[in-house]
C-alpha cells in the first residue's frame, strides 16, 4: 500500500475518476473541491493523495486544502493508516499541523491514530440523498439567481452562517464571488430573506451529482418557511441536469434535518469531523 502525492487538482480528478465513478455520492465533496481549485479557488497549500494497493489500483483518495481539514474518501484500514502517515509527513514538509480529519467514522479514526495525538469529535454530519422530490407548500416570495449587487449582503450572511456553524471562515468573500452563479436568494416584496446554493456539479461516468449548500436564513426571518423554499428552488434548478442531488447536514440540528426530509431527502451515510486537542 502506498500514498501517492499528486501535483495538481486536474491530476487528482483524472487519477480518481474510476473510484469516484464507483462511489459518486460519498466522494462528491472531493470532486467538487478539486473542481473549485480548477475554477480558481486558492488555499494556503494543496495536497492531493491517492491510495494505491500493491497492483497500483486506487483504493482511496484524500485532499488537504489548508487551512481546512484533511478530507478522505471511504477506504480500508490499511489505506487509512498509510494516508495518516503520509499526511503527517506532508504536514512536516509544509511546517504546519493538520487541523482535523473529515471522513466516514471508521476511516477518520484510523487516519487520526496514524497521525498521532489526542483527537475529539467536533461534528457529526448526515449525508442525505434526494429520492422522490416533494415540493413544499408555497410561502410568500420568490427565488431568483444572485447578482453582482448582492455580493456584500451574501458575504455578510455567509460570515454569519460559518460563525453559527463553527466552520472555517477562510476566504469568505472570494468564495462567494466565485460561486455567485450557483447562489440564489428568496425575496419577499423585493427584500432578500434567505439564500442557498450548490457546489460545482461533479460529473463522472456513473452520473452527475449536485450538492446543495450552503443554506442560510438570518434569525429575523426564520420559522416562516423561507429556508425550505430556497432549498427547494435550488433543488429544482439542479434536477434537470443531475442524476443525483445530495447534501450534508449537522446531525445535531433536528430542525434542518426535518426540513430536508420533508423535501424527500433520505439519510444514507454519516461523516465525522475529528479535531486534535493540541491545535
Amino acid at each position: 500500500m502506498r500514498a501517492r502525492l499528486l501535483d495538481t487538482a486536474e491530476e487528482f480528478l483524472d487519477a480518481t475518476l474510476d473510484q469516484r465513478a464507483a462511489d459518486p455520492v460519498r466522494t462528491n465533496v472531493l470532486g467538487s473541491v478539486a473542481l473549485g481549485v480548477v475554477e480558481g479557488a486558492a488555499y494556503d497549500a494543496e495536497s492531493w493523495f491517492v491510495l494505491e494497493d500493491a497492483d497500483g489500483v486506487a483504493v482511496g483518495c484524500a485532499l488537504w486544502t489548508a487551512p481546512y481539514k484533511l478530507l478522505c474518501s471511504p477506504m480500508g484500514d490499511e489505506a487509512a493508516h498509510t494516508l495518516g502517515r503520509a499526511a503527517l509527513t506532508r504536514a512536516g514538509d509544509l511546517g504546519v499541523a493538520i487541523p482535523g480529519v473529515v471522513a466516514p467514522l471508521g476511516v477518520a479514526e484510523v487516519v487520526a491514530a496514524a497521525i498521532g495525538g489526542v483527537w475529539t469529535t467536533s461534528m457529526r454530519e448526515r449525508l442525505l440523498v434526494l429520492h422522490d422530490y416533494l415540493r413544499p407548500s408555497p410561502v410568500p416570495g420568490a427565488g431568483r439567481r444572485a447578482q453582482d449587487g448582492d455580493l456584500d449582503l451574501l458575504v455578510a450572511w455567509h460570515r454569519a452562517f460559518v460563525g453559527e456553524a463553527g466552520l472555517n471562515d477562510h476566504g469568505v468573500e472570494e468564495a462567494i464571488r466565485r460561486n455567485l452563479p450557483r447562489l440564489w436568494l428568496w425575496e419577499v416584496d423585493g427584500v432578500p430573506v434567505s439564500y442557498a446554493g450548490h457546489a460545482p456539479v461533479v460529473a463522472t461516468p456513473s452520473g452527475h451529482v449536485g450538492r446543495v449548500g450552503p443554506v442560510y436564513t438570518p434569525p429575523e426571518h426564520r420559522n416562516r418557511g423561507y429556508g425550505t423554499a430556497i432549498t427547494a428552488h435550488v433543488v429544482e434548478a439542479l434536477l434537470p441536469t443531475t442524476s443525483t442531488v445530495m447534501l450534508y447536514t449537522d446531525d445535531a440540528n433536528p430542525t434542518s434535518n426535518h426540513v430536508y426530509e420533508n423535501l424527500g431527502f433520505v439519510h444514507e451515510d454519516d461523516m465525522v469531523e475529528l479535531s486534535p486537542t493540541d491545535v
